[in-house]
């Protein structure tokens, strides 16, 4: 994402607190104090003083400011340049607030909405401590100024002070009510804080509070496309588009998400609104290689991936190999594995290397290149199975037997590994069990649309025509709805 997307993405919302819609004398003594120590922090206590000294003539007896300002002044009243001095704001209980007979205010020339789009640029150039400078004088032309305190908020966010953040982002938030940017800007701060729960209830409640506000629909969707809800996602990021059809990101997450529910031509149907806005998108072009890959349509799955190879040379060679094994061009798929191998060993070439091999012929380098698969990881039982296929082949019964009974004892560690015994279990006359398993596995990944798919497939296989209908109206209602 480009640096300008991320502070779009970083100046949206935040949440709501219960408080008086405008600020008393004590709120802006507090604001006031920020500033002050935000400027002791910078180095530069005679701007620190000028804010010191508006405190106290707001609260003649606030003991913080006092304190503060007794530190970084010596006897003879000239400030101090060396030392940088905290003080702990005291609690402000039962305070009375008393107001100067003739106060005499700062004048400011320009009004509140000035000193909020100066602020603004201050923050686009990360200079954020002049940039909540402006934003507090913002604030103090006009108290109900919700964008002033959201960009203050975003603001103290940079400077890693998150809760001075979360405070001014409710006020934001409470202030206006229809104005939901601070709502998604706290969201995406309890997603950075790790707290999914407050996250997804802000991002919850922006989208009640403006049913217009496409980016709050598009971090919600991100939100359940990172837990793995992609029909949720989906359902959130195709709100995104009808409100902003040129928002090109939301085509890029569309893609993702229909490409894990395996919905392939939906998937090339995103990438390509996606693609007219990025024409040169690699990744755009690797995705759509693998959906054209899983529809078995190898020809425009390799054109795809030579055009993203073209655009970043140093990516997709693998896909590549992939794609080119299927398309049973097995000595140039081998060719490009063995030069992959040659920057790493890696597990899943070491298998795809192998099943080259065998099908060439070359059982002895076949079984060499499983055997170094299962080496590194001993725990996917296709490994183990391949290995079985080239004992099979040269007669040799007992291995045969022995790999397959090992294929079958190791437990799954994901749904693939599901699938790939399920698929064992098939090969060897026990479709029953593997429908269990793929039950089993559907129990513990709903949201896996291959794992319907692989029933779905044993069903047909099998002529069991009444469960291949149930799993059938099963994945139209729960994925492919639109």
């Amino acid at each position: 994402m480009k640096k300008g997307m991320l502070f779009l993405v970083l100046a949206f919302a935040l949440m709501a607190l219960q408080l008086a819609n405008f600020a008393s004398a004590s709120e802006l003594a507090d604001d006031y104090l920020d500033i002050a120590n935000n400027y002791i922090n910078s180095n530069n206590c005679n701007k620190a003083l000028e804010y010191l000294d508006l405190i106290l003539v707001i609260e003649p007896e606030n003991l913080a400011a006092k304190a503060l300002k007794e530190k970084i002044l010596p006897t003879n009243n000239e400030p101090k340049t060396a030392e940088i001095v905290q003080v702990p704001q005291p609690e402000q209980k039962n305070v009375v607030i008393i107001q100067p007979t003739n106060p005499e205010p700062e004048k400011f020339i320009y009004n509140s909405d000035y000193y909020n789009k100066k602020g603004l640029e201050l923050y686009e150039k990360k200079d954020f401590d002049s940039a909540i400078e402006y934003f507090y004088k913002s604030i103090n032309l006009n108290k109900n100024n919700a964008k002033a305190y959201n960009n203050l908020a975003m603001s103290y966010w940079f400077k890693n002070n998150t809760s001075a953040a979360i405070k001014y982002l409710k006020k934001s938030s409470f202030i206006d009510k229809n104005y939901t940017q601070p709502l998604v800007n706290l969201a995406m701060l309890y997603k950075q804080l790790g707290d999914d729960e407050s996250q997804l209830y802000y991002l919850q409640k922006a989208v009640n509070g403006n049913l217009n506000n496409y980016l709050a629909y598009y971090r919600l969707g991100d939100y359940y496309k990172n837990a793995g809800k992609y029909p949720e996602a989906i359902k959130n990021y195709k709100e995104v588009v009808k409100i902003n059809q040129k928002f090109p990101e939301v085509y890029l997450s569309l893609a993702m998400s229909f490409f894990e529910t395996e919905e392939f031509n939906y998937t090339l149907m995103a990438l390509g609104q996606y693609k007219e806005f990025y024409p040169d998108s690699d990744f755009a072009f690797f995705l759509a290689a693998r959906a054209n890959l899983a529809m078995c349509r190898y020809s425009e799955a390799k054109a795809d991936i030579e055009r993203a190879i073209e655009i970043n040379n140093n990516e997709y060679q693998l896909e590549l190999a992939k794609i080119n094994y299927y398309l049973e061009d097995y000595t140039t798929a081998l060719e490009i594995f063995q030069n992959l191998l040659k920057s790493g060993e890696n597990a899943e070439i070491f298998n795809y290397s192998g099943l080259c091999h065998y099908k060439l012929k070359n059982i002895e380098l076949a079984m060499t290149n499983f055997n170094k698969a299962i080496e590194l990881d001993g725990l996917r039982s296709i490994y183990y199975y391949n290995l079985s296929q080239c004992y099979k082949s040269l007669g040799d019964k007992k291995n045969y037997v022995k790999y397959v009974n090992t294929a079958t004892k190791i437990t799954p560690i994901n749904y693939q590994d599901f699938i790939d015994l399920s698929y064992i279990y098939y090969d060897n006359s026990n479709p029953s069990y593997s429908i269990n398993l793929l039950n089993n596995a559907i129990a513990k990944y709903p949201s896996v649309k291959s794992l319907y798919l692989s029933k779905l497939k044993i069903y047909e296989a099998i002529g069991d025509n009444l469960h291949y209908n149930e799993t059938k109206n099963l994945i139209e209602m729960r994925f492919n709805k639109k």
